[in-house]
């Protein structure tokens, strides 16, 4: 049997509102040679009935069933498991991508005989649809030297502490050749920035990569999406990541310095969680739980050569509460100013 020549893995849970675009924008791609994985992750709507008509409808679409939920990472790692194709891509349930997407990643990394392909994404909030600068120019050809030198420090951070977010480690903008996979699958244990890990270990394998500085992907965020509500599992899962990446790339200088920034970006994230929404913590144990993690020594030890007057007023006003190890005026101003403008 022939391979198809992409393979595009959905994971799906919750997401019946969302799922008859994201089947219809899948199945209008037009590069034909596709096969369709979902994965339905336990989900407790209709997202199964949704699936198991579209493969009816099309002999291009297989589903995975799961009894139970089991995360998007065992999800993926199933479609992983199933896949054919020459290349491998990524899509979520609840997004959308144009009918050309599939075919132009296709085609760069053919062309440039690239192991990886990516393009710029949309942010679509209701009607609205930001186009997020990639940062490198089309046909920006990466081979493994730049890669290492360029890309995945790109991708951990900015080059200085910044609210700016990074080359956006989301794995649904990627296509991957089969082989650059290869045994690498999703982390299960690790719920936050589990795609920037998957992402950066296929780098460290990679050849060659090519940039499409076109968007073409549409990542939809939700009203209470749950980047903005508390999780119990922020601290832990941050941190597990960020240790599994200095692992991967502790003989590299300047990724090690771009992953102290990282890690300092996430601390001032790890006590913005327990202030978030839906938060189980009164306003004194939220205090009390950020001051307990300012105080630990790997935490403060992030902030101890930073300049706060050296940035922006509110970044600086932020990283200096972390270095001074403020906690109330760092709880209360992540309470009700900061998040609420």
């Amino acid at each position: 049997m022939i391979n198809p020549k992409v393979s595009v893995i959905i994971p799906v849970y919750g997401a019946e509102a969302f799922l008859p675009d994201c089947i219809a924008s899948l199945r209008a791609q037009t590069l034909r040679d596709i096969e369709l994985i979902f994965i339905c992750d336990g989900s407790p709507d209709h997202s199964l009935a949704i699936l198991r008509k579209a493969e009816t409808l099309d002999s291009r679409i297989r589903v995975i069933a799961f009894e139970e939920n089991q995360g998007v990472s065992a999800a993926r790692n199933a479609g992983l498991n199933a896949a054919r194709g020459d290349y491998i891509g990524f899509c979520d349930g609840d997004d959308w991508a144009e009918p050309e997407m599939v075919e132009t990643l296709y085609r760069a990394a053919e062309d440039n005989r690239a192991d990886i392909s990516f393009c710029r994404v949309f942010k679509d909030r209701g009607d609205k649809h930001e186009n997020v600068p990639l940062g490198f120019d089309d046909g920006t050809v990466f081979d493994r030297e730049a890669i290492s030198r360029t890309l995945i420090p790109a991708m951990l951070s900015k080059p200085t502490d910044s609210d700016e977010l990074p080359l956006s480690g989301y794995t649904p903008r990627n296509l991957f050749r089969r082989e650059v996979i290869g045994s690498h699958r999703f982390r299960p244990d690790i719920r936050y920035a589990e795609d920037l890990l998957f992402i950066v270990t296929c780098m460290k394998d990679a050849g060659r990569a090519v940039a499409v500085d076109r968007a073409y992907y549409h990542y939809r965020f939700h009203t209470g999406s749950v980047t903005k509500h508390f999780s119990f599992h922020v601290p832990e899962s941050y941190e597990k990541s960020n240790d599994a990446l200095e692992t991967l790339l502790a003989d590299h200088p300047e990724c090690m310095r771009r992953m102290k920034i990282r890690r300092r970006k996430m601390a001032v994230n790890t006590v913005r969680n327990f202030c978030y929404p839906g938060t189980p913590y009164a306003f004194g144990e939220r205090v009390r739980r950020a001051k307990a993690y300012m105080n630990r020594p790997d935490v403060a030890a992030l902030f101890d050569d930073v300049k706060p007057g050296d940035f922006p007023a509110q970044l600086g006003m932020k990283l200096f509460l972390m270095q001074k190890k403020m906690a109330f005026t760092m709880c209360f101003l992540f309470t009700y100013v900061f998040d609420r403008v």
